[in-house]
């Protein structure tokens, strides 16, 4: 494997971002990962999905009429709508889970340590992206206490109203986990309208290297993706060292990104 490449460093967010965050459950890093890391960050979604194509998500319309088999690499590249966890397996989404620039903003957040709860690439193809029901982080995760989770939404490529960036519901993370319900025939859990509602909401259109940090109770959603642009985003959640399993609840892989490991957490 050739070297991975080493992004360079950055401070941490001022006073006034990290009041922002605390305010509103959420804040915009602009530019905070170089152009460098979102070549980077493209290039190995899109080579994942060509040679794994057996390991990613794929949006349901396309294989209607037929088989991932049957598609073409372009087509496949394009038709994917997700990769899950593999920054602990993939040494390429470690090193972006690493980015140094990220780290000190989640410094800021978090402290000196801190893991990888849940690592993801969002994609919405062109045309035919679908929707990701409002919702909060924290209906999905196994780990206490929530204050300690902070999930990171890069910008890979423009996110705008027409092609699915993220919208929120600024405030919401003030609110406990609200009881979510599986939509059915998705793996989506779901906030009522009548919590979640549409009037309060926010859209928050990103350019590639804006980085979106939100609590894991913040509501959030994206809509589906009518336009013709592809619209790819890297989610990566992280979790202070210190925080605890959930008693019942089974543990995931935690990869350690920055500082020690603490006795009894995660």
């Amino acid at each position: 494997m050739e070297s991975l490449p080493v992004f360079s460093s950055a401070n941490g967010l001022n006073a006034q971002q990290v009041a922002e965050f605390c305010q509103n459950g959420y804040v915009i890093a602009r530019g905070l990962i170089n152009a460098e890391t979102i070549a980077f960050a493209k290039e190995t979604i899109d080579d994942f999905i060509l040679h794994h194509p057996n390991e990613v998500l794929y949006e349901p319309e396309v294989l209607k009429t037929r088989s991932v088999e049957q598609l073409s690499p372009v087509e496949r590249i394009t038709a994917v709508r997700g990769i899950h966890q593999q920054v602990s397996k993939d040494a390429r989404f470690l090193a972006l889970a690493k980015n140094p620039a990220l780290i000190a903003a989640l410094g800021s957040l978090l402290g000196p340590d801190f893991k990888v709860l849940q690592d993801m690439a969002l994609i919405k193809p062109p045309r035919i992206g679908s929707e990701k029901p409002a919702h909060q982080d924290a209906a999905y995760f196994e780990i206490e206490p929530l204050d300690q989770i902070v999930g990171t939404w890069w910008a890979l490529d423009r996110a705008t109203v027409d092609n699915g960036c993220m919208f929120v519901w600024p405030g919401s993370h003030r609110l406990p986990v609200i009881a979510h319900t599986h939509l059915e025939g998705t793996p989506h859990l779901v906030i009522d309208d009548s919590i979640a509602d549409p009037a309060h909401q926010v859209p928050l259109p990103m350019e590639p290297g804006d980085v979106l940090l939100f609590s894991s109770r913040l509501f959030h959603f994206t809509p589906p993706n009518r336009s013709e642009l592809r619209r790819r985003a890297l989610q990566i959640h992280y979790a202070g060292a210190h925080c605890r399993l959930v008693p019942g609840r089974k543990a995931r892989t935690y990869t350690l990104v920055h500082g020690e490991s603490q006795p009894l957490g995660i």
